[in-house]
């Protein structure tokens, strides 16, 4: 009879399968402990990070401030708020910023109704500065127009867009972000490329500072102005204009006279603050869109934040939608 040789056994089997599911419990209690840390340190982190871009979006507004207080006629590379902010050590990692001037682009919602025709034509030339089809301008003025026409050539409507594979309708609404262009028929990835550096969307109505606009800009503001024009006008981003006429003159020499110089200007009111702030090693990007206005019969002045977004791509939240669809 061997029964007791069997007993020793099953129990040696059993006491390593209580061994086994001790270690196995044990592992997962590790890592869950871990999981726990990771998540409760990524939220203290997630908050610290929200807690320095306030202070850098604070620090932004205050040169803002500053820069209009010493200088409130004048917006150039020079000023104080187109000097990054280096590097720095911080509790926890490193954080760096940098401003720039949203003045220098070609707004998209000045191609809105009720806004002068000038746009129009602006934003043809500007599309043959970048060697893309000038008739895409028809497309993009539909897509923000309130009616359901084709009123511009190259325009298309809702019909256009319902006979994709994937169906939509035109915004019939002012852009709420650069990246919207991707749903206008034609611009193809390659033309949103070209394209997008060039643009932005904010409320209709701005201006294009000529101290701070990219030469393509420059070059939309009229179908005879040259890359070689353009440059005299930036002066290798050294340019200093104290007035439109003055900047104007500069090419007025050339040949290229008569220039409209409807929504042109030397000042800046709208400004992109990008914070990139490492922590534990993990990246963390965040972006403000900040107003500065003079003020008026209908607004206070001074420093507003016009919008907010959080990653890499600059795509704001719907606080920047609601803020373009109010009225101003």
């Amino acid at each position: 009879m061997n029964f007791p040789h069997r007993q020793r056994g099953v129990a040696l089997l059993i006491a390593l399968l209580a061994v086994a599911l001790a270690v196995i419990l044990i592992a997962s209690l590790l890592d869950r402990g871990e999981l726990a840390f990771a998540r409760t340190r990524n939220a203290l982190r997630g908050e610290q990070a929200i807690a320095y871009s306030e202070g850098m979006e604070a620090y932004a507004a205050q040169v803002l401030q500053r820069d209009r207080e010493e200088n409130p006629n004048l917006d150039t590379f020079s000023d104080a708020w187109a000097i990054p902010l280096p590097p720095q050590e911080v509790p926890g990692g490193r954080i760096s910023a940098q401003m720039s001037d949203l003045n220098g682009c070609f707004n998209l919602n000045n191609l809105a109704p009720k806004q002068p025709e000038i746009w129009h034509k602006r934003m043809q030339n500007l599309l043959v500065a970048l060697q893309l089809d000038p008739s895409l301008s028809g497309a993009i003025i539909d897509w923000i127009d309130p009616d359901s026409s084709i009123n511009t050539e190259g325009g298309a409507e809702d019909n256009a867009y319902l006979a994709q594979p994937i169906p939509y309708r035109t915004a019939n609404r002012v852009f709420a972000h650069v990246s919207e262009l991707r749903l206008v028929r034609g611009v193809s990835g390659e033309v949103y490329a070209r394209l997008a550096p060039e643009v932005c969307a904010l409320p209709p109505g701005t201006t294009i500072n000529l101290n701070t606009a990219s030469a393509a800009v420059l070059m939309s503001l009229d179908s005879r102005m040259t890359a070689v024009l353009a440059e005299r006008i930036r002066q290798n981003r050294q340019a200093r204009w104290t007035s439109v006429a003055t900047a104007l003159d500069e090419v007025a020499q050339q040949g290229v006279n008569n220039i409209d110089q409807a929504g042109l200007s030397v000042t800046s009111s709208y400004f992109l603050a990008r914070g990139e702030i490492t922590l534990d090693g993990v990246p963390f990007s965040f972006s403000s869109v900040i107003e500065r206005s003079a003020g008026g019969a209908n607004s206070p002045g001074g420093i507003h934040i016009f919008a907010r977004s959080r990653g890499g791509e600059d795509v704001p939240d719907g606080v920047l939608a609601n803020a373009l669809n109010q009225p101003r």
